[in-house]
């Protein structure tokens, strides 16, 4: 996915990974934000471009999704933590 930090007026792609629930639910798979490359980019194509060379072929075995239809946005304070609930149907 891609965060847009909108003190900066950045982009930064950013990954997440899957991590059960400790409930384990049948119905839900939560993904954890795991980092977001921290030096962002003033263009959202160019931020796009970076995607593969150094997300993607740096995870070989990983089967990756991208998201890049929105934007999450990011006040540019802390950490940019995130967790994505999705249904698994």
């Amino acid at each position: 996915m891609m965060i847009f930090n909108t003190k900066e007026k950045t982009y930064h792609p950013i990954l997440y990974f899957e991590h059960p629930l400790p409930s384990n639910p049948d119905t839900l798979i939560r993904y954890k934000s795991k980092g977001h490359r921290t030096i962002g980019f003033k263009d959202r194509n160019e931020a796009i471009q970076t995607i593969q060379p150094e997300l993607i072929d740096k995870l070989p075995g990983f089967n990756i999704t991208q998201e890049l239809n929105d934007d999450l946005y990011w006040d540019g304070i802390d950490v940019p933590a995130d967790i994505q609930l999705r249904s698994k149907n």
